[in-house]
């Protein structure tokens, strides 16, 4: 399998420290699965992504495009619900997808993504951009269930409009090496962009992740926050950008990434960067990593609780908020995978 690099940093630092971005397992899908949509009524074939989509890289962008390519369009003032559920089994142990979102003035979608596979094998690519007109509200939840030992990249363009609002809510709970790609731009007045992530990792598995957001707009609001627990000898690195350019003035920006290394032997690597030239704006970020406070595991276990559930419950803790935020109909399924991960000791995924 070719290496491929992904997830540039747009502000390159020293080479030695070897995060600028990161060198990755890739291949093409082989053999794919075909999406399940609820409904198909706004959907039409054929994708055109945007210009500026630059996904984790070119190749990773062209392996979404072999797959199959859709656009959907949500007319103005509609209210619209999408379920895309994926089962990659045997016979099809891999997935390939271009999309093009389009919602219109006022309109609102709420799109939910459902993973689901087995073996070791496999590899999914997708590739969709997000275009909201003023006022347009999206939400989009994805979860992903029994991906095993597969490779996963996930990319995705934001355009806001004035007034617009998107949010997107991710769990990783699978897949040996995966990959988020997740680029913004805030262009309207007013319009607001937040992504939450949770993930589990065990075994030898690697989450690379990035999101960069560009404010343009005036008043615009963005917000980034992953969150998640590291066994076994698992590795996380976390890239966030957020860039307050000039003429966005009144715009506010928070990132933060908050890790629970439960082994010693993960690894954990975290980069939120702040730029900006403009005067006018709030821009916050933070980081966390560390095992679990043992006075903390000892006044949970002095209260008759194992170690095990201990160290349960102060996972569940960190998640649940973010868990909260997925679509109703994924909730249960994610935190009984958080759950069953957890009691696996770090093992493989």
């Amino acid at each position: 399998m070719d290496l491929e690099k992904v997830n540039r940093l747009p502000s390159p630092t020293w080479r030695y420290l070897k995060t600028n971005d990161s060198d990755l397992p890739f291949r093409n899908a082989e053999r794919p699965a075909k999406a399940v949509w609820s409904d198909t009524t706004y959907m039409t074939e054929g994708a055109v992504l945007p210009a500026r989509f630059e996904g984790a890289s070119a190749a990773w962008k062209e392996a979404a495009a072999s797959g199959e390519c859709r656009t959907v369009r949500i007319p103005a003032g509609t209210r619209a619900v999408l379920r895309a559920e994926i089962a990659m089994d045997e016979a099809a142990p891999d997935f390939a997808g271009t999309y093009v979102f389009h919602v219109e003035k006022g309109a609102e979608l709420r799109l939910v993504w459902q993973w689901k596979g087995g073996g070791e094998d496999g590899v999914c690519a997708v590739a969709a951009a997000y275009e909201l007109e003023d006022g347009a509200v999206l939400h989009v939840s994805s979860a992903e269930e029994g991906l095993g030992g597969k490779l996963l990249c996930m990319q995705r363009l934001i355009e806001t409009g004035e007034g617009a609002q998107a949010e997107f809510v991710s769990a990783d709970l699978g897949g040996r090496t995966v990959i988020t790609h997740s680029r913004g731009y805030l262009e309207g007045k007013k319009s607001t962009l937040h992504e939450y992530g949770v993930y589990t990792a065990g075994g030898r598995q690697h989450l690379d992740l990035f999101y960069h957001i560009d404010h343009l707009g005036e008043e615009t609001d963005s917000d980034v926050e992953v969150k998640g627990a590291l066994a076994g000898e698992a590795k996380k690195v976390f890239r966030s950008t957020i860039d307050f350019k000039r003429g966005c003035s009144g715009a506010t920006g928070n990132e933060g990434d908050y890790a629970i290394q439960l082994d010693p032997k993960t690894k954990n690597i975290s980069l939120p960067l702040l730029l900006c030239t403009e005067d006018n704006v709030a821009g916050n970020h933070a980081s966390s990593a560390g095992q679990i406070d043992e006075q903390t595991l000892y006044y949970l276990m002095s209260r008759g609780l194992t170690k095990e559930e201990a160290r349960r419950i102060v996972v569940e803790s960190l998640l649940r908020p973010l868990i909260d935020r997925l679509d109703e109909s994924l909730r249960d399924g994610v935190l009984a995978g958080v759950r069953s991960r957890l009691d696996a000791e770090g093992g493989e995924a």
